[in-house]
């Protein structure tokens, strides 16, 4: 048997890789374009359609980019609700978005682009400026208010995203606003959630292989993107936590440290198998 050129394999590469990228965007423009005008009308006069678009939407994004979603554990359904996970790539949203209804704490700059504006706003966003403490009261507030009217939020503790090795210490600032919630709310849950992103072409993913999917660093979005798409597809195994409940007179710090002690719980057992 004669093996293939290499010039044929990386042929048929480019090509794979160029027909996904093509397939995948006709299908989301498709579905902004016919989808995003109804989902605010659907929004405004609480039709469920406007709750389930988002979800659609995400699924569709990791149907696309080859991204298996496995969920375990129980989710917590009813009050107000903090989604606490690790951080690891850009994958994470769609990921996370496309197993239920959720807001995310969003960097202001993914709103200064007209597309990642769109995009964030069909999911549900609280944009938050890093470089300015002073304005984390005014998010708090907003967190709040997005948690009272049945949506919960997610927040990335860690506050980046880090290699998919190891935890970064979880910052305990927007913590006060579940705390707040549960004073205004007569009580608050956190969920803690660790995303494993445990398989490569549905062979383990190795340690020296996690930047495949890691966002990390001085990386750019772009490359990354590419190379991303250009290689197997991936599975992600989102593992949920026992919720934490909250009380108005648990403080913000002390939540945090509880929560980031349940997300390294999850991801020992994640990571030995027992999840």
């Amino acid at each position: 048997m004669t093996a293939a050129p290499a010039s044929s394999a990386s042929g048929r590469v480019a090509v794979t890789t160029f027909a996904r990228l093509a397939g995948l965007g006709l299908g989301l423009a498709v579905f902004v374009v016919a989808l995003g005008p109804p989902r605010r009308l659907a929004q405004r006069l609480g039709w469920r359609l406007g709750e389930r678009t988002p979800v659609l939407f995400q699924r569709l994004l990791c149907a696309g980019l080859g991204v298996a979603v496995r969920s375990h554990g129980e989710v917590c359904a009813s009050g107000a609700r903090l989604i606490v996970a690790n951080h690891v790539s850009w994958l994470d949203i769609p990921v996370l978005g496309s197993l239920a209804p959720m807001s995310f704490l969003a960097k202001k700059e993914v709103g200064e682009h007209p597309v990642g504006r769109e995009l964030v706003a069909m999911q549900g966003v609280v944009y938050v400026d890093r470089e300015r403490r002073r304005c984390i009261p005014e998010v708090n507030a907003r967190m709040v208010e997005t948690m009272r009217a049945g949506s919960p939020v997610v927040l990335f503790a860690e506050a980046t995203t880090g290699d998919g090795n190891r935890l970064l210490r979880f910052r305990s600032s927007h913590f006060e606003a579940v705390r707040a919630a549960a004073a205004s709310s007569g009580g608050a849950t956190i969920q803690p959630v660790y995303l494993h992103y445990s398989r490569l072409a549905g062979l383990p993913l190795p340690r020296f292989l996690r930047a495949r999917v890691a966002w990390y660093g001085d990386t750019t979005f772009l490359p990354h993107f590419v190379r991303f798409v250009r290689g197997a597809g991936v599975t992600c195994d989102v593992h949920w936590g026992e919720s934490i409940r909250v009380t108005p007179d648990m403080d913000r710090k002390t939540a945090a440290r509880r929560t980031e002690a349940a997300v390294r719980r999850l991801a020992r057992e994640a990571r030995a198998g027992r999840a």
